[in-house]
């Protein structure tokens, strides 16, 4: 019988046995005063993890042959891997056997104590009646990391103001003004968070100089919504149906197109329904487009170019049993976070790529453990420029790509939390992720965390 991976064997059974275990409680803000009809709150976590990471180093160059004019081979061109994988973290690389300037990918073997995909966190709330029929609340959100940056000890931690807005609520609705997640890719994300990764790791972004929050399952067939300044208005709940829209500060894309004039645009419909006693589901469709131009002026008027992109999807809870789904589609997205200026984004004609991607998160919550696993892929699709070759100047016979783009970046992950206390998560999880390129290059990165949150 042909024998399976280990992680994979690993993943079923950690994922088999929720059935068999007792339920965990909710957490809620934490009242530190209060005035008459105002209140003032607090929340927050703080934890660490180990994260252990082996796999392979960032691939070479696709090298194209050709001949030299007395006919013997040469390195006529080579095309280096641009956009995703892990170029970050140094690796252990050998010589290619036969040669004396040629190296492998060599292997990345790293471990860290870091926080998490969301790091240590204080909350700071007031909250009040602004009029008989409107509250309202200020709230600000710290985030730090435990974890130093580039691995220097006395390197600072700095503190990140991740939010700070006002909100308006009311019967006609709510009025978000400040810093705040954004409505892209929100529904996604909260799939991770809620099922996936929120006491947890996942994949660990930078590996030798992060300083910062994890990415979960974030870059592996989802997006992250990050967090801006913007205005946001959502509708009242009605029959389940809620429409949130928000102007955000604009976002500089890469190279050629460094100006922008108006505010982003930004909208997510979404629907949730409880299921009599069983569980509810939820549906969410979000969108944003960011309009960025050059600087000057052309014959033809002044040039515009735009990212762009819809999300979409859903969760369903019944009972012990959460399964989220998701999918992305659009123009110059990323492959992280939403609108993120990388070189998988736009090609190097200043043209935005194609990418979509595709998420599926499921969760088994009985007692005190969660058991979760999931799958994701990010692609990134070719353009017209990318498809274009250059003549070798070694060989003229001989023409070759530029680079090799990022074909895919896709990510499995399992794990397990045991709520030991309502306030305390002990966290174990895995990821392993598989880059590919256009040009044939692979690398796989396997990772695994252990630690616990203290969460109020």
């Amino acid at each position: 019988m042909k024998s399976r991976p280990m992680w994979r064997v690993l993943c079923v059974v950690l994922f088999s046995v929720g059935a068999f275990l007792p339920a965990k409680n909710a957490l809620a803000e934490k009242i530190v005063a209060r005035d008459g009809d105002w209140t003032v709150f607090i929340d927050g976590r703080q934890g660490a993890f180990v994260s252990a990471v082996k796999g392979d180093g960032f691939p070479p160059d696709a090298i194209t042959m050709g001949h030299d004019s007395t006919g013997a081979s040469v390195v006529a061109g080579s095309s280096p891997a641009k956009g995703g994988g892990n170029s970050e973290a140094a690796s252990e690389q050998s010589l290619v056997p036969g040669t004396t300037d040629q190296f492998t990918q060599g292997t990345i073997e790293r471990m860290r104590i870091r926080s998490g995909m969301i790091s240590n966190t204080l909350g700071i709330g007031v909250r009040g009646p602004a009029t008989p029929y409107t509250t309202v609340k200020a709230y600000m959100q710290i985030w730090t990391w435990v974890e130093s940056a580039s691995q220097v000890k006395t390197a600072l931690n700095y503190a990140d103001i991740r939010q700070g807005y006002v909100k308006l609520e009311g019967l006609w609705g709510s009025l978000l003004v400040g810093r705040s997640r954004g409505l892209f890719s929100r529904g996604a994300t909260d799939i991770d968070v809620l099922y996936g990764h929120g006491y947890g790791v996942g994949y660990p972004g930078g590996i030798d100089t992060a300083g910062g929050p994890t990415q979960g399952q974030i870059g592996f067939g989802l997006l992250g919504s990050g967090f801006a300044a913007g205005v946001v208005y959502a509708t009242p709940v009605l029959s389940g149906l809620q429409l949130s829209v928000g102007a955000f500060d604009p976002v500089q894309l890469q190279g050629a197109w460094p100006r922008t004039k108006w505010a982003r645009p930004e909208a997510e419909l979404t629907f949730e329904q409880p299921i009599a006693d069983l569980g509810k589901v939820v549906l969410f469709g979000n969108g944003t487009y960011q309009r960025a131009y050059k600087n000057g002026y052309s014959s033809s008027g002044p040039s515009f170019t735009a990212a762009k992109g819809v999300t979409y999807g859903g969760r369903l809870e019944l009972g012990p049993v959460h399964l989220g789904l998701s999918g992305l589609y659009g123009y110059g997205l990323g492959l992280n976070y939403a609108l993120e200026v990388s070189d998988a984004s736009m090609d190097l004609g200043t043209n935005m790529r194609k990418s979509d991607g595709y998420y599926v998160q499921a969760q088994v919550a009985v007692g005190k453990v969660d058991l979760m696993a999931s799958w994701g892929i990010t692609r990134i699709f070719l353009t017209d420029y990318d498809n274009t070759k250059i003549v070798s100047t070694v060989d003229p016979t001989v023409s070759y790509y530029q680079f090799s783009v990022i074909k895919h970046q896709m990510g499995t992950s399992c794990g397990a939390v045991y709520h030991a206390r309502p306030w305390l998560h002990i966290d174990v999880d895995y990821f392993r992720a598989d880059f590919a390129w256009f040009l044939g290059q692979k690398q796989i990165i396997n990772v695994a965390n252990a630690g616990m949150m203290f969460t109020w």
